[in-house]
C-alpha cells in the first residue's frame, strides 16, 4: 500500500488504513499527560468513529500502550509513518500488536496513528463462522469483495480490517 500526496498526512493515512473514512475525528497531538490527555484517550475508546492522531517519536510507543489499555488491545489500528516520503510505512495491526513493536523499534520521522471506531454498543457479538458463512454467501452472489466487506462491517458490525482479513482468507 503507498499513500498519494495530499493536503495532509490525515487524508493520507485514512486513505490506506482500510478503515472507515466516511466519518472520522481528528485529535491532533495528545497532551503529554494528566487528566486531559486520559480524558481524550476515554473519548477515543468511547466514539464509533475512526480517530486520527499525530505524535512525536519519543512519545509514540507510551501513546500506542495508552490505546491498547484505554480502548483494549484489540482495537484496530494503523501507523502511518513518513507519508509519502521515501522511507514510508504504514503497519496496521491491533492497538496490543502495534504498542508492543513499537516498544523495542522506535520510530523515526512523522506519525500518524488511525484507529478503529468503537463496535456500536448494539452489534452482537459475532462468531468468525457466522461471518465467514455470510462472507461465502455474498461472494457467491457476485458481490465484489469491496461491497462484501462493507456489508460485513453493517451487519455484524466488524471491524473493517478484521472484515477484509475474512474475505481474503475465503
Amino acid at each position: 500500500m503507498v499513500a498519494v500526496p495530499g493536503p495532509s498526512a490525515v487524508a493520507a493515512a485514512l486513505s490506506v488504513s482500510g478503515l472507515s473514512a466516511d466519518r472520522y475525528t481528528f485529535l491532533g497531538f495528545l497532551p503529554r499527560k494528566g487528566p486531559d490527555r486520559e480524558a481524550l484517550l476515554a473519548q477515543l475508546a468511547a466514539t464509533p468513529r475512526t480517530v486520527v492522531l499525530f505524535e512525536a517519536a519519543p512519545r509514540f510507543a507510551r501513546l500506542l500502550a495508552d490505546v491498547a489499555r484505554v480502548a483494549g488491545a484489540d482495537r484496530q489500528v494503523v501507523v502511518a509513518r513518513e507519508l509519502t516520503k521515501v522511507h514510508e510505512e504504514v503497519r496496521i495491526g491491533t492497538a496490543g500488536e502495534l504498542a508492543g513493536y513499537y516498544a523495542s523499534h522506535e520510530p523515526r520521522g512523522e506519525l500518524t496513528i488511525v484507529i478503529g471506531g468503537a463496535a456500536p454498543a448494539d452489534a452482537m457479538p459475532v462468531g468468525t463462522d457466522e461471518a465467514a458463512a455470510r462472507a461465502r454467501v455474498l461472494l457467491a452472489a457476485g458481490v465484489s469483495r469491496r461491497d462484501a466487506v462493507g456489508r460485513l462491517v453493517a451487519e455484524f458490525g466488524l471491524p473493517r480490517n478484521e472484515a477484509y482479513r475474512l474475505i481474503t482468507e475465503l
